[in-house]
């Protein structure tokens, strides 16, 4: 074991789409029979069995421009059988709006996340600069999820996220950086959702709902943070076990 915590570092990035995850992804759509899919934002690799898509892609002929910040999606309540969505809820400014239209839009759906883990961690974006911050730099939110609960959670990304001010110790931190280089799983959040039992979107604004006890707001961010981190663990080893293989 490294016994050094300043020699901890990120060795491998997991950026592209999990190939077990997507397989189980499309093999839950495939179960349930989902013939209408939307997916919003397709990436590089754009969700196979999508047959509509939001936001512009080179690889895909026919979809629709559309600022989800702002604008309803342009379908009717419960339209769409499953909607796909692959890193974006976190990029946006008003993500509790676009997932509330998510939501009225569809039936089911499947959103992933970068993981709190990776949004503190230095070394994980491609800038050469990436030493310098935590996480990705252009990420607006913190998103981590219960699919036990139905819920999903938005902090806000404060620039005062260090690495170090979570006091961990060295055996949980090297125990971290082996979770990062070498189990691409705990670089996402996996949030699978069934409108019928009403999902539930919990946004945290500081003097609302944290910084709420008489800390300071350093302490209560930070707080938040570590529970982020460890809840987000427990809702991937659960998914892996009720919706992927992935070992």
């Amino acid at each position: 074991m490294n016994n050094n915590i300043n020699d901890l570092k990120v060795i491998n990035k997991f950026w592209a789409p999990i190939k077990d995850i997507t397989e189980s992804v499309e093999t839950f759509c495939l179960k349930n029979n989902y013939k209408n899919i939307l997916e919003i934002g397709p990436g590089y690799v754009p969700f196979s069995l999508a047959t509509k898509s939001i936001g512009f892609n080179e690889k895909i002929s026919d979809f629709i421009e559309l600022d989800i910040d702002t604008n309803l999606l342009p379908y009717e309540n419960n339209e769409i059988d499953f909607v796909y969505s692959r890193h974006v809820l976190e990029d946006i400014q008003n993500p509790d709006f676009a997932l509330s239209e998510i939501f009225r839009v569809s039936k089911s759906g499947y959103i992933e996340t970068p993981s709190p883990l990776i949004e503190i961690t230095k070394g994980v974006d491609g800038s050469p600069l990436s030493d310098k911050y935590c996480g990705y730099i252009h990420h607006r939110y913190i998103v981590w999820s219960s699919i036990e609960k139905n819920e999903i959670y938005f902090l806000p990304k404060y620039s005062c996220i260090l690495d170090h001010m979570l006091n961990i110790t060295h055996d949980i931190k090297s125990h971290l950086y082996n979770l990062i280089n070498n189990k691409p799983i705990y670089w996402n959040n996996y949030f699978i959702y069934d409108v019928i039992n009403s999902p539930k979107i919990i946004m945290y604004k500081n003097g609302v709902n944290f910084n709420t006890k008489g800390g300071t707001m350093v302490e209560d961010y930070i707080s938040l943070i570590t529970r982020a981190i460890n809840e987000s663990i427990e809702n991937t080893n659960y998914f892996i076990h009720h919706f992927n293989n992935t070992k």
